[in-house]
């Protein structure tokens, strides 16, 4: 029998549908199996009786169908990603515990034994739960293995490890730490010989020594164990003030009479110990909010340690109006985050994460030194403000993109170091890197975002400019009119993560160009994971930017839309950019174009959101 075109054709479409479904139940049946062995796994006999009982009951109810909370700790398995690893505090390979870190932390002892001859780590933690018990572990799993571990005895903030890991000379270094997220979570961050997070080669074969390792082999020492005592070595005050002298003996501060107030809060983290300190050394006077001073991993105060938050600053705020302070300021819990608040006449304004590095950087970029043999160089992410590429331009300073996440930038301050991805050495110097999401770093000997120096330079830039309010206005006027606006969709669940990859794949499928939003039009679309803009292949604009699954869109008159998934958190996220077309020349065009761009940032966030089904 003979079939014409139609027939074949849809014949042959049922068989690749069969196919397909075929090819589906036979993933699913090894996905099933690959969950059930992982299971087990826990129920094996090195690890203790009531665990191996609880894989042993979930293993029944995984097999009966049943799916909660309790049979995911133990079918998922936590991810060591690009950024360390950070998950919710329980039982199971799907949880953070003694074993998923111990596990992650003998991956990088071994690459740190494999790569350095008679090595040293330091090791640091936050005030969470499990911080300081994690934190043992670490240091016990390296003790066993004989490599010299520096433990910090308190609460110690992330840039400090990413300083002590530099100022002695050690291997690497690890922190126990889940930022600003909630109190069920924590995390293990992991930094290389110059006090930055791992990438490229570095980080893949440190996943591949983390993947061979099984949860349940795991050689751990306890603190009173020989090994343990042989090669664990506290760390005490030194650390602090070898950190505080950087500043005198650089000459990147000294001592002011302020006559100025400053509240800050520690959101119950790590800085309380740290900050005030610092800021008093110098001539400044810090008012403490009583109610948030102590490390407490419960966070009792607040709903979110997040200095990103309104509500996380309440009562920073209350403390500076009760004092009738100038400015107040809140860190995350590992204090690589900051936050600030500044006196707008009666009121108080929060000022957001683009506008703090703004400010940081205009400064840094109108007070650099002339040196005509130094080429001086700014870095930020692919999601901060342009604003700061004016600011550097305009003051012959160059600045570079890297994608989201500061270890890109402290990467940056590598290949600077070692004259290399075309910066030459000695010539080409760090001045400034920033990001969006708070995190600055105004100083060279700290490779990873710092709110202690960064709060230090805002209080110079108070002293010496006076209310920030009216040094932001200036810069407004001086270089253009930059607003910026973060919307986010949360997609919680196992398949979460799956979810919010289809939503990307479908945009980087859509053709977009000549989408109109508002009085806007895009005009150019990046695809930052295929690496072509329009669709076609760009390798000069990206230049050495590795592959990441950002799609960015450019729009006419001057915008950005930048849509990526969270490395930390169940979220697909947007980032929208713009600038005023007219260049404001007083103070009072500038109250009334602030007005108009804030309501085209939320309008064409908005219209973006609703055209592309992001809300679904």
């Amino acid at each position: 029998m003979r079939y014409g075109d139609g027939s074949r054709r849809k014949n042959g479409g049922g068989i690749l549908k069969n196919l397909s479904r075929k090819e589906e139940s036979m993933a699913e049946a090894n996905q099933e199996d690959l969950v059930r062995t992982r299971i087990l796994d826990w129920a094996a006999p090195n690890f203790p009786l009531e665990i191996r009982d609880q894989a042993a009951r979930v293993y029944v109810d995984y097999r009966a169908g049943v799916r909660n909370e309790e049979t995911e700790a133990f079918a998922g398995k936590l991810a060591f990603g690009t950024g360390g690893m950070r998950g919710v505090l329980g039982t199971g390979p799907g949880r953070l515990n003694r074993w998923t870190v111990g596990r992650a932390a003998l991956g990088f002892v071994q690459y740190i034994k494999e790569t350095y001859h008679n090595p040293s780590i330091v090791i640091a933690h936050d005030s969470r739960r499990m911080s300081p018990e994690f934190a043992r572990v670490v240091a016990g799993l390296a003790a066993g293995l004989g490599v010299k571990a520096f433990l910090f005895k308190g609460v110690t903030p992330t840039p400090i490890l990413s300083y002590a890991v530099r100022h002695l000379g050690a291997a690497g270094g690890a922190v126990l730490t889940a930022s600003h997220n909630p109190p069920e979570y924590n995390g293990f961050k992991v930094y290389l010989e110059d006090g930055s997070q791992f990438t490229g080669d570095a980080q893949v074969r440190l996943e591949q020594l983390i993947e061979e390792i099984r949860d349940w082999d795991l050689p751990f020492r306890e603190e009173g164990s020989e090994d343990f005592k042989k090669n664990i070595q506290w760390i005490g005050p030194e650390i602090q003030e070898a950190y505080y002298n950087e500043f005198q003996k650089r000459g990147l501060a000294k001592h002011v009479d302020a006559k100025f107030k400053i509240v800050f809060s520690p959101l119950h983290g790590t800085a309380g110990p740290w900050l005030p300190p610092l800021l008093e050394k110098f001539g400044y006077n810090v008012i403490g909010v009583p109610e948030q001073m102590e490390p407490d991993g419960e966070f009792p105060t607040v709903e979110l340690p997040n200095p990103e938050e309104a509500e996380a600053l309440r009562l920073s705020e209350e403390t500076a109006r009760k004092h009738d302070a100038e400015l107040f300021l809140a860190t995350d819990p590992d204090a690589d985050r900051l936050g600030a608040g500044i006196k707008s006449g009666n009121r108080y304004i929060l000022l957001n994460g683009n506008q703090l590095g703004s400010i940081m950087c205009a400064f840094m970029c109108e007070n650099a030194p002339k040196k005509s043999d130094k080429n001086y160089w700014i870095f930020k992410t692919i999601v901060t403000t342009d604003l700061q590429k004016v600011i550097a331009e305009k003051n012959g300073i160059k600045i570079k993109d890297v994608l989201t996440g500061f270890k890109y930038i402290a990467e940056q301050m590598r290949e600077l170091d070692n004259g290399k991805s075309g910066f030459q050495k000695g010539k080409d110097v760090f001045l400034f890197g920033g990001e969006e999401s708070y995190g600055y770093l105004p100083v060279e000997f700290v490779r990873d975002k710092d709110s202690l120096s960064s709060a230090l330079v805002l209080c110079q830039i108070i002293q010496q400019m006076g209310n920030l309010e009216t040094y932001l206005n200036q810069i407004y006027l001086k270089y253009g009119l930059y607003l910026e606006d973060l919307k986010s969709v949360t997609m919680k669940g196992s398949d979460g993560q799956q979810r919010m990859n289809q939503i990307i794949d479908s945009l980087r499928e859509n053709d977009m160009v000549g989408m109109e939003l508002e009085n806007r039009t895009v005009v150019e679309v990046r695809d930052f994971k295929k690496q072509t803009v329009n669709k076609k292949p760009a390798p000069e604009f990206f230049g050495d930017l590795p592959p990441s699954n950002v799609i960015q869109l450019l729009l006419e008159p001057e915008g950005k839309l930048t849509i990526r998934p969270s490395g930390t958190e169940p979220k697909v996220k947007l980032y929208a950019s713009l600038k005023y077309p007219d260049q404001p020349q007083s103070l009072e065009e500038l109250n009334k174009a602030r007005a108009e761009l804030e309501n085209e940032l939320v309008s064409i966030s908005g219209l973006f959101f609703a055209r592309t089904g992001l809300t679904r």
